[in-house]
């Protein structure tokens, strides 16, 4: 399988933004839960330090330590995630793109 890189992406920024089941990545992007696993083992495989919690309120949620460094990632992929960003009627996609628009001037 190859890895859609938006939907990595924006699996990464929601797990950034609070908690998220496997459940609701799955419901939220339309593909099956078990992908959903794959696109985290990708990204914990690319660096990125998703931790992992089993039981009832259980989920996955980023290290409080993580910071994405401002050359992770290109002025295009930048570009392209904000795009993808105004779409979402959403305060916190607000300012996701007020934080990726600091970062494309970089």
């Amino acid at each position: 399988m190859t890895m859609n890189y938006s939907v990595a992406m924006s699996i990464m920024f929601e797990i950034l933004r609070c908690k998220q089941t496997a459940k609701d990545l799955a419901e939220e992007f339309e593909i099956s839960t078990r992908t959903v696993y794959r696109y985290i083992d990708d990204l914990c495989g690319a660096g990125v330090p998703i931790i992992s919690n089993a039981g009832r309120y259980g989920g996955f949620e980023m290290s409080s330590y993580y910071k994405i460094r401002e050359f992770f990632l290109t002025r295009n992929e930048k570009s392209y995630l904000i795009n993808l960003l105004k779409n979402q009627n959403d305060e916190n996609a607000k300012l996701l793109i007020l934080k990726l628009s600091a970062l494309a001037t970089m």
